[in-house]
């Protein structure tokens, strides 16, 4: 259903069956809840993760590990699993957003994320402990090592996991990857001050009082905004779905402090920061208009990343921009389908 120019300022009601987007019918996961150590101080918090099980017949498939990115929770990638079925798929969310809460004494960070996403798959028993050995993982996933996917801000967080364990993982799918620090992801003056607006948006944000801080970053207007600028979609349905995600989980953060520290991360890392130590065989998928890494800082990273991957390859696809997982969910879970032949 194509956008009319009013769509884009009052949005339509988001469709109830998500199918009319994807053309698969929605999934529903079930929630498991697991206690991991704090990265910093090593006391036990709580962390939720989302399980897609598998339908029997895709038993044969590695499951998939996925990491959303900033302000996201596990609905963010609910249309990939659709597009996935009968895939077994993990879905946690990071300490701080959606049912996680924010990590008791560590600070919010790339290296702390990428610790809880690996306690949480050796809580699981996905990926060996030092323990455990090898053995006691294939035994529990049927000797299927798990593919590691990561959105976003979850590329950079999956990138530095996958080079700590490169051999514990069938392969690394990033979608919208982070290729380059945010304020050089372009020659492009516009998005060089996309970059600086909202910079200045969250340590501003940061320096209020506390209840108008996290009113400002919770602002109803700012999500729309940010929704706005980056859907590239025609289909009006895909339009009304994003926006309404957008609304309904971009502000499930625990507290403040949590966004902000999580955003400073999401700007400063980038999987080109760990590029030349993923020793395992990599999938990139980038949208060709995406205002947070350049084709020309995708291709860059690809490079990078050849130089000592077994297998890199680069997607690039054209008329979409950061939102690949709404808007071409069908698409990127093909490309998966592919990755892990």
């Amino acid at each position: 259903m194509p956008i009319r120019w009013r769509d884009r300022l009052l949005v339509p009601p988001a469709p109830r069956d998500t199918s009319v987007i994807t053309g698969f019918p929605a999934r529903t996961p079930e929630r498991i809840l697991l206690e991991i150590p704090d990265p910093v101080s090593g006391r036990a918090t709580p962390l939720a993760v989302w399980h897609y099980p598998d339908d029997g017949a895709a038993a044969a498939r590695a499951p998939i590990v996925a990491v959303h990115g900033f302000r996201g929770d596990h609905h963010g990638l609910a249309l990939l699993a659709d597009c996935l079925p009968g895939q077994e798929i993990f879905l946690p969310e990071l300490p701080g957003f959606g049912d996680s809460p924010a990590f008791p004494d560590a600070e919010h960070t790339v290296a702390h994320y990428a610790a809880a996403v690996r306690s949480v798959v050796e809580a699981l028993g996905l990926i060996p402990t030092a323990s455990s050995g090898r053995r006691a993982a294939e035994a529990s996933t049927g000797g299927a090592r798990p593919i590691l996917l990561g959105h976003s801000f979850g590329s950079v967080i999956a990138s530095h996991l996958a080079v700590g364990t490169p051999d514990r993982w069938a392969g690394l799918a990033l979608l919208n990857p982070i290729c380059e620090p945010a304020l050089t992801a372009d020659d492009s003056t516009a998005k060089i001050l996309m970059s600086r607006i909202a910079e200045g948006y969250y340590e501003a944000s940061a320096a209020m009082p506390g209840r108008l801080g996290h009113a400002v970053l919770s602002s109803p207007l700012v999500v729309w905004i940010t929704g706005t600028v980056m859907a590239k979609t025609t289909d009006r349905n895909t339009l009304a779905y994003l926006h309404d995600q957008h609304q309904n989980y971009f502000s499930s953060f625990d507290h403040r402090t949590v966004l902000v520290e999580a955003y400073r991360a999401s700007t400063t890392g980038s999987v080109l920061d760990v590029a030349e130590g993923l020793r395992l065989p990599v999938l990139l998928v980038a949208g060709a208009d995406d205002e947070l890494g350049s084709v020309r800082g995708q291709r860059k990273l690809a490079r990078r990343i050849g130089r000592v991957s077994p297998d890199v390859q680069l997607e690039i696809l054209d008329g979409v921009g950061h939102l690949i997982h709404y808007e071409r969910a069908p698409q990127a879970a093909e490309l998966i389908r592919a990755f892990q032949v």
